[in-house]
């Protein structure tokens, strides 16, 4: 073979090395990139999903909270009582004044203020308590779910202490039988020093005609229910009135659907019910509306058997 040929065949072999060299880089090349992109893919689906399953448990928590509208009320309940009974009450009845009088002075270093709720409260599960009692244990269950509201509102005052060392101030042996609670001076005036919304119950039975004058419907609160006490709407917010008072219903009751249900008396506070009511009433003395004289109402007043409410607990 001529030197020719063998520098044709070297330069031959060489060329063939630098284009597989050549392919080869192009191969790890391709190999790079397609490896870049998968990994670029699957970056971008992770952070895809994680944005996705992060929005879905925000949309999920925000789901179970519900706004509410708390009002604060820094008036004082007890402002405005004489210091001794009024020239103008008739003779007769400056004894039951001077009572009356007596009853809410003895109150009023009593009154409790408690935090005022937060605006946000869950709407799903259920809170069980007892309220341990003189006349024994009144275990309750509390339902977030048609009174989110005034359940967060109960169950804080109840982490608070807020019902502890208080007395169950009312009794009442009529059409309705309820015992109520929940103020700490005992007297029908005290409270937390804020107002809750209303939050009226529903799939309670109707029980007769609405009112004719504020077209309100009564409906039977059953044996057990725990609602919150009021006096109708603030007159000057037009907010709901409730706080820290409530009354649990010993008997089938018929009131209109203005009393916020928070849950129900479980059966070993029934019993307990059942005796405080069994046990009687101290007739309370009530202003008659239309005379202006202090009357005593011998089914609506004191329990006989008093119902202190040593501590309050959540169980659960």
């Amino acid at each position: 073979m001529s030197s020719n040929e063998q520098r044709r065949q070297a330069a031959k072999r060489k060329l063939e090395k630098r284009l597989e060299r050549q392919q080869q880089a192009a191969r790890k090349r391709k190999i790079i990139i397609i490896s870049t992109s998968v990994v670029l893919v699957v970056a971008v689906a992770a952070v895809a999903t994680t944005l996705i399953v992060k929005k879905v448990a925000d949309d999920n928590e925000k789901a179970r909270w519900t706004a509410c509208s708390f009002v604060d009320d820094p008036t004082d309940p007890f402002a405005g009582l004489p210091d001794t009974v009024p020239a103008e009450v008739p003779a007769d009845q400056q004894p039951k004044f001077q009572q009356f009088l007596d009853e809410l002075k003895a109150g009023a270093p009593k009154q409790r203020k408690a935090p005022i709720p937060g605006d946000k409260q869950l709407k799903e599960g259920t809170v069980d308590a007892v309220f341990t009692t003189s006349q024994g244990d009144i275990p309750v269950q509390l339902n977030r779910k048609d009174a989110p509201c005034n359940v967060g509102a109960f169950e804080g005052l109840i982490k608070e202490n807020y019902f502890n060392d208080t007395s169950c101030h009312r009794l009442t042996n009529d059409q309705l039988k309820v015992l109520q609670c929940g103020d700490p001076t005992a007297t029908g005036r005290g409270g937390p020093g804020w107002q809750s919304p209303d939050e009226p119950p529903t799939g309670f039975a109707p029980a007769g005609e609405p009112d004719p004058t504020s077209g309100a419907q009564p409906v039977t609160y059953p044996r057990g229910t725990i609602a919150v006490a009021n006096s109708g709407k603030n007159q000057e917010t037009g907010a709901g009135t409730g706080g820290s008072q409530f009354f649990m219903v010993i008997q089938d009751g018929v009131l209109p659907a203005d009393y916020t249900v928070i849950g129900k008396v479980e059966e070993p506070g029934l019993q307990v019910l059942d005796k405080v009511l069994a046990g009687g009433i101290t007739p309370g003395l009530r202003p008659n509306q239309q005379t202006g004289s202090l009357d005593e109402n011998p089914t609506d007043g004191k329990p006989v058997l008093p119902v202190e409410i040593t501590t309050a607990t959540i169980t659960n």
